[in-house]
């Protein structure tokens, strides 16, 4: 492990966090040759957040928050295809299947083709996965947090990969998969340093990238921030459509969703909106108990229209889908002073929590290096594991009565597994850490009654 984080932070890795590359470095024989940039750069990712949790104030980083969108990208990061994007590992048997002009593999203007055509798609695929009703299921976990720090750009959909696919397939009519797969880790990895309040409006470069000044707006729920600045890389594809909107400097910014979530439940926060939006929505009521989309069709266009959409809501289409003609329309005015749900947790807590995080990245980082190695059985057994451990997070940060029951019963298969394998970590890591928490619990202090919600 420590060879592993002296290798991450070799400066190179940092350098792709904004696509500071050649195409000579970076074009590659073969598809399978282009190194995994993700897990290159996946050191630098923490040391970044870490820095800028120690020069930043409580009001702009919570450690639950911070928590929850580390344990996002873990999540994210387990449900990848041997750790690559579902579109990498299909790309090239579509490309074979369907590509009509053949771009040379090895030539840098291919590589500067790829460049422009996988930041359009990402826009695509980016509206789309916001605007296309269900969709927004994918990707509503990255806009969940109610802080804009880096940590915000680890907190992922699980599976958004499958929402935003079909638009790099797109590509597979001219780009070779070695210059595709290359474009698609670094588009994805310049997003990281968007994600922070610390860098002002960078002048004349908001013409033509995707700077933290415009990816601020994104995440913003204010009206005038809602479905704008959906740029990966460059910023003139908003600008191009109509989408773009320049941040306000006399109105704060207040992130997170529209209706704000109010928990930090892993699995909650990840898959809710496929219920709310998918099944939900086209069953809605008024106050006479009559349906709101009484047809098919209305039924349809509540589950495929924009989230924001009701009867009388004016639509237009873009691509395959409808989007609002106001994006304004129904948003709900900005409660000042902006409140934030953070509820307090004691420091004996924060310490156990704080300890069983280095486990979950610890282990995270190694199945991830050997889940090629292992049998489709141990992997699940490894994601089980892992994900346990994101929902003991989410259930003491929301004080729950679960707690610390869900925490033993989980500690207590566990140390079974160490003693059935005969694993001295796992025995070891169990033993501390039911040792802990019941000491803990003995001391009333995983008493969710003596703790108090507050919205802050």
């Amino acid at each position: 492990m420590t060879e592993r984080i002296i290798n991450g932070l070799h400066p190179n890795n940092l350098r792709y966090l904004f696509y500071l590359v050649t195409p000579n470095e970076t074009i590659y024989s073969t598809m399978e040759e282009v190194p995994n940039y993700t897990d290159l750069s996946v050191i630098w990712l923490l040391v970044l957040v870490i820095t800028e949790f120690y020069f930043l104030d409580d009001r702009k980083y919570a450690f639950n928050d911070t928590v929850t969108s580390i344990n996002a990208g873990i999540f994210s990061l387990l449900i990848k295809f041997g750790g690559r994007y579902l579109s990498a590992k299909l790309y090239k048997d579509v490309y074979d299947y369907i590509h009509i002009i053949d771009l040379p593999p090895d030539s840098p203007t291919t590589w500067i083709i790829c460049f422009f055509s996988q930041d359009l798609m990402y826009y695509l695929g980016h509206r789309a996965i916001h605007e296309a009703g269900v969709f927004w299921s994918f990707h509503q976990m990255h806009h969940s947090s109610e802080y804009y720090n880096l940590s915000t750009a680890l907190r992922q959909g699980a599976v958004q990969d499958f929402g935003m696919a079909f638009f790099d397939l797109l590509q597979c009519i001219a780009i070779p998969p070695n210059i595709f797969v290359v474009h698609r880790y670094l588009n994805v990895l310049y997003q990281f340093w968007l994600h922070t309040e610390m860098i002002p409006y960078l002048g004349f470069l908001e013409y033509f990238f995707n700077t933290p000044s415009s990816h601020r707006v994104h995440h913003g729920r204010n009206a005038y921030c809602i479905d704008r600045n959906y740029g990966g890389t460059l910023i003139i594809w908003d600008r191009l459509f109509g989408t773009y909107a320049r941040e306000k400097e006399n109105e704060e910014i207040a992130y997170g969703l529209v209706s704000p979530v109010n928990t930090f439940d892993q699995f909650y926060c990840q898959f809710f909106e496929f219920k709310e939006l998918g099944y939900d929505k086209a069953r809605l009521k008024d106050d006479k108990g009559n349906e709101i989309f009484p047809t098919w069709l209305e039924k349809f266009k509540a589950t495929f229209g924009p989230p924001g959409y009701f009867p009388g809501v004016k639509t237009k289409q873009f691509f395959w889908w409808r989007c609002m003609v106001d994006n304004e329309e129904g948003i709900p005015e900005i409660e000042k002073p902006i409140r934030v749900y953070n509820p307090t947790l004691n420091y004996p807590i924060r310490l156990y929590l704080l300890a069983t995080m280095l486990v979950l990245v610890s282990s995270a980082l190694h199945f991830n290096e050997i889940r090629q190695t292992l049998s489709n059985y141990q992997c699940m057994l490894y994601f089980i594991y892992l994900l346990a451990i994101m929902q003991t997070f989410g259930y003491y940060f929301d004080q729950s009565k679960w707690a610390f029951h869900f925490d033993l019963f989980r500690l207590a298969v566990l140390l079974v597994g160490g003693l059935n394998y005969d694993n001295m970590s796992l025995i070891n890591y169990s033993l501390i850490s039911l040792f802990t928490i019941i000491t803990l619990n003995s001391l009333g202090l995983i008493d969710p009654a003596k703790e108090t919600k507050k919205i802050q």
